[in-house]
């Protein structure tokens, strides 16, 4: 078990933006040591050096949907710092390659089979091997903290928007995936939880506002009228990251604003 004093390691996947940055900015500011990896490796290039200032970094590129690269991910961050104690892992896609853009919102029946393969590879597979390569990180030091992003998609269908289906099932299966190994790995003092945003101030999270009278609804629909701010994200991840959140496993954090308490 890591010592109170020791310095954590925290790993965060998708740290080039969005979300995953905003849990990299706040970790480091509270004294941890970031691994910062995404696959567009010059956005976590940049991030992991304005963070330098604050604290120890290191920025790996990776494509969470290939095991290999995850495996060499967790490899370069073992050799860089010894151990990791937390994984934020927020790496995810809304939508396959076909679907995007102004004329790729697809309806289900029109999602092909590549499109669906990409969402749930990048999204669900893409979970399970990076929980795997870090769960195994931490049975061998007893002691973790590993935070998955799911979505209030894996629990509903979205209200206004058609083709979410890979999506859903994707982070149905992070919320479940996440319970499992909360149960198996618990005796190895390993928490395991996720959080499930709904529509957040991020490059992905304002693409849906582009369609004509979404925006409206999505306020219509959450009961605190607006959108989610990345930096309410990473304080739940700090949380979740923290000593004190020792008796919270198998958890699903929906910060939702009141979107599923209709």
């Amino acid at each position: 078990m890591a010592e109170k004093e020791d310095k954590k390691i925290a790993l965060v996947t998708g740290a080039g933006r969005g979300l995953g940055k905003a849990a990299a900015e706040l970790l480091a500011l509270e004294g941890k040591s970031i691994v910062a990896a995404d696959i567009d490796g010059d956005s976590v290039r940049k991030v992991a050096e304005s963070l330098s200032v604050h604290t120890d970094t290191h920025a790996v590129t990776v494509d969470v949907s290939d095991s290999a690269d995850v495996k060499r991910l967790v490899e370069s961050a073992v050799s860089r710092f010894g151990r990791i104690d937390i994984l934020v892992h927020c790496a995810g896609i809304a939508r396959g390659k076909t679907q995007r853009g102004e004329s790729g919102w697809l309806p289900m029946e029109d999602i092909s089979d590549a499109d669906w393969r990409q969402v749930l590879e990048v999204n669900l597979s893409g979970t399970f091997f990076v929980n795997r390569a870090v769960g195994r990180v931490m049975i061998r030091h007893k002691w973790g903290r590993i935070i998955n992003t799911a979505s209030i998609s894996g629990i509903i269908a979205n209200r206004g928007l058609v083709g979410l289906g890979p999506y859903s099932a994707a982070k149905g299966g992070i919320i479940t995936l996440t319970k499992v190994l909360a149960v198996e790995w618990a005796r190895h003092n390993i928490t395991v939880n996720c959080i499930s945003p709904s529509y957040m101030a991020t490059e992905m999270g304002m693409r849906s506002q582009t369609m004509p009278g979404f925006k409206e609804l999505q306020l219509e629909m959450t009961p605190v009228g607006r959108l989610g701010e990345p930096e309410e994200f990473a304080q739940a991840v700090s949380f979740l990251a923290s000593e004190g959140s020792s008796y919270v496993t198998g958890h699903n954090l929906l910060l939702d604003g009141g979107y599923t308490a209709w």
